[in-house]
């Protein structure tokens, strides 16, 4: 399956349970379960998670991994001179090309991203360029599964 497949059918899981809880016209909010990028097992059993920076957002805001399946986290930014910021990973200095990070949680636990321009403080980041990722879904069973 190539990544292409994988990254629509998490992206196609996303809106059918978005559907299903008539969510479809929903605005954008980041509640869990309506709007978070559940992170699906390639063929090799690693969760990939493409993250993509702009001048004003992080998408997605919020992904969903399992603890214990390893995880690469590819993160790009269409602006210069950024870093992505993560408690699961070490900084990345981003550009156009993607940067790749590989790591397997242990732990349930939820952890702040953001992408932010090198030097500055993380206080400092627009709220759009924050999100949350979790290992483990943080209320129990996602639903549909």
């Amino acid at each position: 399956m190539s990544m292409s497949m994988i990254l629509s059918f998490a992206r196609l899981r996303r809106c059918a349970l978005a559907g299903a809880l008539g969510l479809a016209g929903a605005a954008p909010a980041q509640e869990i379960g309506r709007e978070a990028w559940y992170a699906v097992p390639d063929a090799r059993g690693v969760q990939v998670i493409n993250i993509e920076c702009g001048a004003d957002y992080i998408d997605p805001r919020e992904i969903v991994v399992e603890p214990g399946v390893p995880v690469e986290l590819s993160v790009r930014s269409s602006e210069p001179s950024e870093e992505f910021v993560s408690g699961l990973a070490p900084n990345l200095l981003l550009g156009k090309q993607a940067r790749k990070n590989a790591f397997t949680p242990a732990v349930r636990k939820s952890h702040d991203i953001l992408c932010k321009k090198q030097g500055a403080s993380d206080k400092d980041v627009h709220p759009r360029k924050k999100g949350v990722l979790h290992v483990g879904h943080p209320h129990g069973k996602p639903p549909g599964r």
